[in-house]
């Protein structure tokens, strides 16, 4: 339900060289184990590998798959960055780091690695060393390597805070860093890093000559701007703001997931919303489930996301949705617990899964088939996530 603006509503070996560890059983799960899946197209996994980490090392942060070309890039305080060949099941190549790692970004042709460096260099007076950053072809070519230091005044809060990480792209140069509630702004040339806003970017949204940012708000509505003024939000919350829908003769839509109740039972569903701020829209058929865990969204509207299933925090599955908001398949994760977040990505011919720390789990695609109202696929190269 839409409100017009102006309404109230409430991580020195070669970098390159193999990781000495024995990877776990990377055995498929049973899907017949799922009662509650059981009324749902099944899908079984085009391949998982398993990934070299070093279980005597904690793993306090995991991160990505950042997609680029036929590689996927991985983060983790096991193993520091891993790029897999995600079609063929290799890895391409590795870029060590130190125990703390950010998910890793996909930026133009390039792939930005922030960590914690293994020989911390020295800073200056006044100046806080925050980690390194590596900027790598998608080969592993070595493109830019320098430290991330700012004034102490300025990013010891951000040094301080502890917290789910986050990167993306801010301009050409730059990208913003968070780490809980607090973001520098990191010069990937100077590696000059300033304290900035770790509000998330808008959603930004094209439609013929118009353009809308959209934002959801901390208490979980949904609102868009348009020209700098307020344009609609929605009435009431949702749980995530997962992306923009593009479907053939229709204008764009805003997709979000939320979790409820029906009839006494909890659901994940997703919703469509027009983003002209008309009351069209459309709502998907739910899937059992408590919580978000991850999701990834590609340039025309398919969504995968990662789902909780019950309390127990073992019972974790993945759902894949065209852009008509169909359903596709869904893939019951292995069997545990699972305290970490899961990671998506989506490229135009796969759905690639990172969890428990050492697997990566490859799915198929996700476009609606060509006779499906409303279908439509995206453009036959990866997006950036």
């Amino acid at each position: 339900m839409l409100l017009p603006a102006g309404c109230k509503s409430k991580r020195s070996a070669r970098d390159d060289a193999p990781l000495a560890s024995t990877p776990r059983d990377a055995s498929t799960p049973d899907a017949a184990a799922w009662p509650e899946l059981a009324s749902f197209p099944h899908t079984d996994p085009v391949r998982v590998v398993a990934l070299p980490a070093k279980p005597d090392v904690p793993r306090f942060d995991v991160g990505g798959p950042a997609v680029i070309g036929d590689v996927a890039i991985v983060s983790s305080s096991q193993f520091g960055f891993i790029a897999v060949d995600y079609k063929r099941g290799q890895i391409a190549w590795t870029k060590p780091a130190g125990v703390r790692v950010a998910p890793p970004l996909a930026k133009g042709g390039s792939v930005v690695l922030i960590g914690d460096c293994l020989n911390p260099p020295e800073v200056p007076d006044g100046q806080q060393l925050l980690g390194c950053v590596r900027v790598v072809s998608p080969t592993g070519a070595d493109e830019g390597y320098v430290a991330i230091h700012g004034a102490l005044a300025d990013v010891t809060p951000f040094a301080t805070s502890a917290g789910l990480q986050r990167v993306w792209s801010a301009s050409d140069r730059t990208v913003t860093w968070r780490r809980g509630e607090a973001a520098v702004s990191v010069d990937l040339v100077s590696g000059v890093a300033t304290a900035t806003s770790a509000e998330d970017p808008p959603l930004v949204v094209h439609y013929k000559e118009r353009t809308w940012e959209i934002r959801q708000t901390p208490e979980g509505m949904i609102a868009a701007r348009e020209h700098g003024h307020d344009a609609w939000h929605t009435s009431r919350p949702y749980t995530k703001l997962l992306g923009a829908v593009y479907l053939p003769g229709q204008s764009p839509m805003v997709r979000a997931s939320n979790a409820g109740i029906f009839a006494g039972q909890p659901e994940m569903n997703l919703f469509d919303i027009d983003a002209t701020g008309s009351l069209h829209g459309q709502v998907a058929f739910p899937v059992p489930g408590i919580m978000l865990l991850g999701h990834a969204i590609d340039s025309v509207g398919d969504v995968a996301i990662a789902v909780r299933l019950d309390r127990s925090i073992s019972r974790d599955f993945i759902v894949g949705y065209a852009a008509n908001a169909l359903i596709m398949w869904v893939y019951p994760l292995p069997v545990q617990a699972r305290p970490d977040p899961v990671g998506v990505a989506i490229t135009s011919d796969a759905v690639v899964v990172f969890h428990d720390g050492d697997l990566l789990t490859i799915l198929p695609e996700l476009s609606a088939p060509p006779t499906s109202p409303g279908a439509a696929r995206a453009p036959l190269e990866n997006p950036t996530p």
